[in-house]
Order: structure tokens, then sequence, then C-alpha cells
């Protein structure tokens, strides 16, 4: 359940963020080392709610299913 609250949370508040501004080469390159997604096309925004995944307190393995699925929502 905290996942799924988690995961709504960064979903609204993408859904409220700014322009689409590429994200960094380093933010993209931690994404896709954590994952095995492609983060390429996320926007600054999107990457920086993946990233509050990452760094998040939840299980590493939580957190892995969490930003495969923000990843493929996002594209």
């Amino acid at each position: 359940m905290k996942t799924a609250t988690t995961f709504a949370a960064l979903v609204l508040a993408t859904a409220t963020g700014s322009a689409a501004l590429a994200a960094t080469d380093g933010q993209i390159a931690q994404i896709e080392n954590f994952a095995n997604v492609d983060a390429s096309a996320l926007t600054d925004a999107e990457a920086a709610s993946v990233l509050n995944v990452i760094h998040g307190g939840d299980s590493i393995s939580e957190k892995r299913a969490l930003v495969e699925n923000l990843v493929g929502q996002y594209q």
C-alpha cells in the first residue's frame, strides 16, 4: 500500500510539473544503472521523480520495480 501511495504522489507531482526539459546525462545514467530501463527520453521533472524513488526509503527491489513502472508510464 505504501508503494501505491508513493507512486500516486509521484505521478501527481510530475503531472503538475513544468516544461519538458531534457534530463542531464548524469541523471539518465544513474536511473539506467539502477534499473534495466531506457531513461533517455525523460524530462527533467520525470527524472527528478524517478531519482526521488531511487533515493527513497523502500527496499531495493521495491524501488527498482517502481522505477521500471514509472519510466514505462512516462514513455
